[in-house]
């Protein structure tokens, strides 16, 4: 069973088609039930690490959808939930 992955809202759909295609259980928070955009604003602020399992936070803005999907798949392939707890910051490296 694969661990269920929320996209933000500023991240192109395509992200969220693409993993789905690796076998992810993704979710985009434009498509989600209970949450809409601007939901999701100041993540760190608003949600203790006890919410959550984890969160990938990209620094830079510029990535395609697919070098986010590659990396997203890349990492969650690699690293079981347990660790990946807490906010994980993830830069070009992955690419």
């Amino acid at each position: 069973m694969s661990t269920p992955v929320l996209l933000d809202e500023n991240l192109e759909h395509e992200v969220c088609y693409r993993l789905r295609n690796d076998g992810h259980d993704v979710e985009h928070v434009d498509f989600h039930d209970q949450l809409q955009k601007g939901d999701d604003d100041d993540f760190e602020e608003y949600y203790d690490e006890s919410d959550y399992w984890g969160v990938l936070f990209f620094t830079d803005n510029d990535w395609s959808a697919a070098d986010v999907a590659d990396t997203v798949h890349r990492i969650l392939t690699l690293y079981p939930p347990s660790e990946l707890q807490g906010m994980d910051v993830v830069g070009r490296e992955w690419l």
